[in-house]
């Protein structure tokens, strides 16, 4: 039974594959179109989806050492298409249940209309200052506060350590602090 065992650990790192650059380069061009169309499929943004197949291939390239495909590359970077198509689906899913429970909250008071009026003014002066953030710091922001991402997932997704989104997110933070003083 333990000799079994063994063929058959021996056959699944003889079917591990290994990503040179070539390969990659290949890769890149055979696929690229179907792991957007993937990913369009259910973000229904191009531009969305457009970002999200260039981040899906950059993150492979950096990660070309430490990945072991025991499929083909094809199918390894079509799964991942797909994994990060629901997970960008479910980060905006729930940054939208919450700024609409937000926004239900508020329409409980019997100034419904003057609140809302109140926090669409907020939320547009919040915008125009995060416009204003640095590219990085911007983004940061925004993976944030509008996606709902952790840090620890920023940071992967940017390739920059925990404590660089933590001084981005201060910063930003900060920022607005100092900018929306007339709201508090």
């Amino acid at each position: 039974m333990f000799g079994e065992n063994s063929d058959a650990n021996d056959q699944v790192i003889k079917n591990i594959q290994v990503l040179d650059g070539k390969t990659f380069e290949r890769l890149y061009l055979d696929c690229w179109e179907k792991v957007f169309g993937i990913i369009f499929n259910y973000t229904r943004d191009e531009e969305i989806a457009e970002e999200i197949s260039q981040d899906l291939f950059a993150s492979i390239w950096e990660r070309k050492d430490r990945i072991m495909v025991r499929t083909t590359f094809e199918q390894y970077l079509y799964r991942a298409a797909k994994l990060e198509a629901f997970e960008y689906l479910r980060t905006s899913i729930r940054h939208r249940e919450h700024v609409d429970c937000a926004l239900q909250n508020y329409c409980a008071a019997d100034l419904c209309t003057e609140e809302r009026v109140y926090f669409n003014e907020l939320n547009g002066s919040v915008n125009l200052l995060v416009d204003q953030l640095p590219c990085r710091c911007r983004e940061v922001y925004r993976l944030s506060q509008q996606q709902g991402l952790t840090n620890k997932a920023i940071a992967s997704k940017l390739l920059i350590s925990e404590k660089t989104v933590e001084y981005h997110l201060y910063k930003a933070m900060s920022f607005l602090r100092s900018n929306l003083k007339a709201y508090q």
